[in-house]
């Protein structure tokens, strides 16, 4: 009977100390309550909520804020959000929408298991940063993808998959441009290009011809056919490897016939969605 009691004292003790702390979180909440801005509110709601940082700041709630209360915070910032979300926002506070270039993740590298030999056997855990530490990664080529799935889980929209080719494949109608997978890869092998593109460069290989052809049966052979057939000088060589400008090349309209891509042995060089690699293996080539 006394530890009934007791029992019974202990829950009123507690129940009063929840309500008195209650009123207490209400009180102080109530003291120090900031009213928001319905304008950032407005412009937060028309913002993806993806939390990605391309627009520099820490999330959509933070760029909501700073382009409403800063009158020298652009209001094109949104990258996922493109061209629409801008001119709402730019509505929604008063400032002239600029032009928002749209971007998407293209994979420079064609290197599929049925083209680039394995150097040995991985077994740590499934991460291209951590394959990446041991020797470069268990495959020959030390400059193409891993297919360990680094920026898959990056990407907050759902683009990129690996394949059953073992490399990144990546969606460009839901790539947003929101450029979180270009941090998270070890290779630098994944890049910002204009949605706009005339070409596609799929491999970056910084070696001779014959370290190339020993690791891949499709790498760059480095033979700089397209930078000399390029009309407009977009396509380049840096001393190790090919370079695009893609403005300069986008820019010289229909006039030019993608000489690069047809003078290209080695099939690195491509027009966007067209998959021009042979049906071959390396079982096939020995």
């Amino acid at each position: 009977m006394e530890l009934t009691s007791m029992a019974l004292w202990g829950v009123a003790v507690f129940t009063l100390l929840g309500i008195f702390f209650g009123f207490a979180l209400a009180a102080t909440a109530r003291r120090f309550y900031v009213p928001s801005n319905p304008t950032v509110d407005k412009v937060r709601s028309q913002l993806p909520s993806a939390n990605c940082g391309a627009c520099g700041f820490a999330g959509c709630e933070a760029y909501a804020e700073a382009t409403v209360e800063n009158k020298e915070t652009s209001a094109s910032l949104c990258v996922p959000g493109g061209a629409d979300t801008a001119k709402i926002v730019a509505e929604l506070t008063g400032k002239m929408p600029e032009v928002v270039e749209e971007r998407i993740a293209v994979l420079r590298c064609h290197g599929t298991t049925a083209y680039v030999k394995d150097q040995a056997e991985y077994l740590g855990i499934h991460s291209c940063a951590g394959a990446a530490l041991i020797f470069g990664g268990p495959r020959a080529c030390k400059n193409g993808c891993l297919g360990l799935a680094d920026c898959v889980r990056a990407c907050p929209f759902d683009a990129m998959q690996i394949d059953n080719k073992g490399i990144v494949e990546i969606d460009s109608q839901k790539c947003t441009g929101c450029a979180l997978c270009i941090a998270v890869c070890p290779k630098n092998i994944l890049e910002m290009y204009p949605r706009q593109r005339r070409i596609e460069l799929s491999c970056v290989a910084k070696e001779k011809v014959s370290a190339v052809r020993a690791k891949c049966l499709i790498g760059c052979t480095t033979c700089q056919k397209c930078v000399n057939a390029c009309p407009t000088k977009a396509i380049g060589w840096n001393g190790t490897t090919i370079l695009i400008n893609h403005k300069a090349c986008v820019a010289f309209g229909p006039e030019c016939k993608e000489i690069c891509v047809d003078v290209c042995p080695t099939f690195i060089l491509h027009r966007p969605g067209q998959n021009p690699l042979p049906e071959i293996s390396r079982k096939e080539s020995v």
